[in-house]
């Protein structure tokens, strides 16, 4: 009697949650209208798009990876019990692999869009060191390269597999739980250091990254260090975290265009149900992508309409000046005045055409990345095992609505062994079905053989990331570059001796410059008792002209300008930005200047408020200001593509 009310309890769990074993067809995303003109044409230099993910794992730092991600689940808490088992370390290891191979759809649907070589990939190691603790760092130097924007992107599955019918989102067979971050440089949306999309779990771990960010760049502007440090990966600086409160940040609707409130889009968690059609044909056919119109079309389709809301320039302008730094600290130096005499000129035109090349070489890399992880064998062992995954989800479904309770918990177990549970565990979910009815266990037995063998491709899909990727990193390539009424050609085998080659090329060709920086020039402003550090034309050692200015108080409040300066002071048409301490509120001026306030029509933008133009006199505002008499700051405007091919 005790083992009927059991079975009927348990049937009564099966039969209610048998349809949370299901997802959304399409993402928010996907009831965008499609905009795949891009309206602004790219530079010689720079990237559109940057695509960063999680591609593998250093062995020390396997075991606080797993623990990080069972702690930090996404969707419900993690019985302890379960942090150890073997299954847990297998779903987490799932989340890299499957990142991997799902980025490719969406590096490809952009490729598809954006102009040539403008969209790379930049696969990531997750690390661990006392210093850093848990994070990521990039395994090729695209991110070197400058870009308009940044996309983080990784699937996820909760780490627990007996909540895998259950609600918590996952990425299993036909299910997909994509999480995106897209950033920008501070200056695109200053109020928020940047950050312009976020997957709503994420939203305050990136916000606080870009904060420390944004901190780390002022410090090493003050000591005039010119370096980009790529930051980790946004989802593994969320595992990484164990006790921080989530920060009220303001934010938009999903899908909806930037507008003009200075708030971050959040993507909510989804969990996509692909097409069971297009994934049962994917071994043998994968020309018809199932992720794409169920997340990436839409995505992309987002992703195009931020490029097109923003200025390219502007997102570019410091990872340009770094870029820059690499080949000649004298041009680094001077690139604020953003002077036209025309010995600067030169150089930055030569420079320019050479960061184009690297990254038409990076472009190339990217491309046999993606060769490698979905054309080739990898992406077939992946496809193998999203279909047989599928096929356990339809057949735990189907007996779910049949309530079959015996081979729903065979089903149960099959999962368990597909994400690498132990063969105890697995023996152990045989005998509850064998205790439940030994007649069913024909068609069982053979679904858990069939799961050791899904296994064990899945252990090899896991296995050797960099010599898979070696024909990626080690294949001879060549670029052909224009500069001027000059061509060149240069071959390398890796990018390492490709960069070498640049810098060679550089230095044979550079002439000298009339126009110097001085080392040390006062920047102040009115409130601000410590002086800061200015960074472009000077005259009596305080800033005079065009240039970039910055101060960091010492209780963390900070100031950054870009403009006209005079006797030391903001002054003429400019941007500045004023943080206070490590508090959200931040307020961005744009327009007029005088003694270092703003002065005549500003535009104004604070977080969480929307945008305005008001009149201003020395420093107070006096009311609504005529939007025909702002003067936007203007940025540098990048060198136009050069002709650049790959051979």
């Amino acid at each position: 009697m005790l083992a009927l009310i059991l079975i009927l309890a348990f049937s009564f769990v099966v039969s209610g949650c048998a349809g949370t074993a299901q997802g959304v067809d399409t993402s928010v995303y996907s009831r965008l209208k499609a905009d795949e003109v891009l309206e602004q044409a790219p530079s010689g230099s720079s990237a559109m798009v940057i695509i960063r993910y999680p591609a593998m794992i250093h062995a020390d730092a396997e075991n606080l990876y797993v623990s990080s991600f069972a702690i930090n689940a996404i969707g419900g808490e993690v019985p302890y019990a379960e942090y150890s088992k073997p299954q847990t370390s297998r779903v987490a290891q799932s989340v890299i692999e499957k990142s991997s191979y799902y980025a490719m759809s969406l590096y490809n649907e952009l490729k598809k869009i954006l102009p040539k070589d403008s969209v790379l990939l930049s696969p990531h190691i997750v690390v661990w060191d006392k210093e850093r603790n848990l994070h990521s760092r990039p395994i090729l130097a695209t991110e070197q390269i400058p870009s308009v924007l940044t996309v983080d992107f990784n699937i996820y599955s909760y780490p627990d597999v007996n909540k895998l019918m259950d609600a918590p989102p996952v990425t299993f067979g036909d299910l997909v739980t994509p999480m995106i971050v897209v950033k920008s440089n501070r200056w695109i949306q200053p109020a928020l250091n940047g950050l312009l999309i976020s997957s709503r779990p994420l939203i305050s771990s990136a916000w606080r990254q870009t904060q420390n960010e944004t901190e780390k760049a002022l410090a090493m502007r003050l000591e005039d260090v010119i370096r980009y440090q790529p930051p980790s990966l946004d989802f593994i600086a969320f595992l990484r975290e164990r006790n921080e409160q989530n920060t009220t940040l303001p934010l938009k609707t999903n899908g909806k265009g930037n507008g003009i409130k200075a708030a971050i889009e959040p993507y909510s968690v989804e969990k996509i149900q692909m097409s069971g059609a297009a994934i049962t044909r994917l071994p043998e056919d994968f020309s018809a992508d199932p992720f794409v119109p169920g997340f990436v079309r839409g995505a992309s389709t987002r992703i195009v309409e931020v490029l097109n809301s923003i200025d390219h320039n502007r997102a570019t302008f410091f990872a340009r000046q770094i870029a820059l730094n690499r080949f000649d600290t004298e041009l680094a130096k001077v690139f604020f005045i953003q002077s036209t005499d025309e010995s600067i000129r030169a150089r930055m035109l030569l420079a320019d055409a050479l960061i184009g090349a690297e990254r038409e070489f990076l472009a190339a890399q990217s491309e046999s990345i993606y060769a490698g992880t979905y054309t080739g064998n990898y992406g077939l062992k992946m496809r193998r095992i999203i279909a047989a995954e599928y096929h356990m989800l339809e057949e735990r479904r189907q007996l779910a609505r049949t309530q079959n309770v015996t081979t729903a918990v065979a089903v149960i177990g099959l999962a368990g062994a597909v994400y690498g549970a132990a063969v105890a565990s697995t023996a152990a979910s045989t005998a509850a079905v064998a205790a439940a009815s030994a007649g069913a266990l024909t068609g069982s037995v053979w679904a858990m053989h069939n799961a050791r063998d899904i296994r064990a491709e899945s252990g090899e899909v896991s296995r050797y990331f960099l010599a898979r990727m070696a024909p990626a990193f080690d294949r001879q390539m060549s670029v052909q570059m224009e500069w001027l009424e000059s061509k060149e050609l240069i071959t390398a085998r890796g990018f390492a001796e490709f960069r070498n080659k640049t810098l060679s090329l550089y230095q044979s060709r550079v002439r000298s410059m009339s126009i110097n920086a001085e080392p040390q020039c006062r920047f102040t402003h009115p409130d601000f008792v410590q002086d800061g550090r200015w960074f472009g034309v000077c005259a009596n050692n305080r800033a005079s002209g065009r240039g970039y200015g910055l101060i960091v108080a010492d209780n963390g409040d900070s100031l950054e300008f870009i403009g006209d300066a005079e006797q030391g002071l903001a002054s003429g048409q400019g941007g500045m930005i004023i943080r206070r301490g490590r508090q959200v509120a931040t307020t961005y001026y744009e327009g007029g200047f005088k003694q270092g306030l703003p002065d005549g029509v500003v535009r104004i933008q604070k977080t969480g408020a929307p945008t305005r133009v008001r009149k201003f006199s020395n420093g107070a505002d006096v009311g609504k200001g005529n939007p025909d008499g702002l003067r936007r700051l203007e940025f540098a405007t990048s060198t136009p593509a050069q002709n650049l091919s790959i051979q």
